[in-house]
């Protein structure tokens, strides 16, 4: 089972190292190596992102 779940709202660390929020659109594999499609909540871009990565709900 994951951490977070499809449709969470999530503040994530991105690859370039910064905050950003998001919307999780796709999860990959399962707790704790599972990598999350999430969806910059400012640029709309989709980004792959490892779970550690992942600081908090919103």
């Amino acid at each position: 089972m994951t951490q977070f779940n499809k449709g969470d709202r999530v503040e994530y660390q991105g690859q370039d190292n910064q905050r950003h929020t998001g919307e999780i659109r796709r999860i990959q594999g399962k707790s704790p190596e599972a990598e999350y499609t999430v969806r910059d909540e400012s640029t709309k871009a989709e980004e792959q992102v490892e779970e550690r990565k992942i600081e908090r709900s919103l």
